[in-house]
């Protein structure tokens, strides 16, 4: 073929790519908009939890869920419910209402990292307070030290995904149980602890997990594990960089009238500044009355 017909060609691919982005686009700004009208009240804080013994649902809509699951097409098999042996954890604990304590859940994303979250466990360890770390697979031997120490000073290590891919891991239930497996048994073999607590990546309910978020929860809830969003942002991921001020103002300063926080930050790379933040944000938080905590699947 001539370079003309070569150059046609290419152009068109580029235009046809561009075309399926788009539309891509458009899919899931639509499937956020239905789900918005849907779940008004809860996205209208995206930051909203209820700590209960299922994560951020009630049993209400726990029933509504596994009736959800039961409705499903006859036709489907739902395989993975047979796959992922190891992916089971005891959950038959009663939940008891602390509701008149002041208690603040601090919660890192994203890590290990080898900077960033040594610093912040030597300031968690130089005020005596826990911690929970949601973790993404790492395998060098500087971050496998930082899963087994976060576990061995007293903090609870629990699954964020292996890969933190948004669009891989919400393309199937069954392609979000193989990606926790990966990270699920990296915690186990690297700390000798089984995690029994998981952050769903952009929180259980968002724009890419639209289609499949209830069946998705449901069973992982089948499986017995306990999920946690967040209902105060740090705001350490709003942009490439946010200063010590911006996170300390953020949580201490944000929602002060919760009882129950749970505090979403990041210890990932480039997360220097929430390192740095630390210390006046346990100061300030233990100033408003708060006790700090790690989450487990008890809380």
């Amino acid at each position: 073929m001539s370079v003309r017909t070569w150059k046609k060609i290419i152009t068109l691919v580029v235009v046809l790519t561009i075309i399926s982005l788009i539309a891509g686009l458009v899919v899931s700004k639509i499937r956020y908009n239905n789900l918005a009208e849907e779940f008004d009240d809860a996205l209208s804080n995206e930051f909203i939890v209820d700590l209960s013994q299922y994560g951020n649902l009630d049993e209400t809509e726990l029933e509504h869920l596994f009736d959800y699951l039961g409705n499903l097409d006859t036709n489907e098999t739902l395989e993975y419910q047979s796959k992922y042996s190891d992916l089971y954890v005891e959950n038959d604990f009663e939940w008891e209402d602390h509701s008149d304590e002041k208690i603040c859940y601090l919660t890192f994303d994203d890590g290990p990292d080898s900077d960033n979250t040594a610093r912040i466990l030597d300031v968690l360890k130089e005020y005596n307070v826990k911690a929970t770390f949601f973790v993404i697979y790492k395998d060098y031997k500087s971050e496998r030290e930082l899963y087994k120490r976060i576990v061995d000073e007293g903090h609870t290590i629990g699954v964020h995904t292996a890969s933190h891919n948004y669009n891989k891991i919400y393309g199937s239930v069954d392609a979000y149980l193989s990606d926790f497996e990966r990270i699920s048994e990296q915690i186990e073999k690297t700390t000798g602890v089984k995690p029994e607590i998981f952050r769903f990546p952009g929180g259980s309910i968002n724009a890419y997990n639209a289609a499949i978020y209830r069946e998705l929860i449901a069973e992982m809830v089948r499986r017995g594990y306990t999920y946690y969003d967040w209902n105060v942002s740090s705001g350490d991921a709003a942009a490439s960089y946010v200063s010590k001020a911006d996170i300390v103002d953020n949580v201490l300063n944000k929602n002060k009238k919760l009882s129950k926080k749970i505090v979403l930050m990041h210890d990932g790379k480039g997360h220097g500044t929430t390192a740095d933040a630390l210390p006046e944000i346990i100061e300030g938080l233990q100033k408003q009355g708060y006790k700090l905590e790690a989450l487990t699947k008890e809380v």
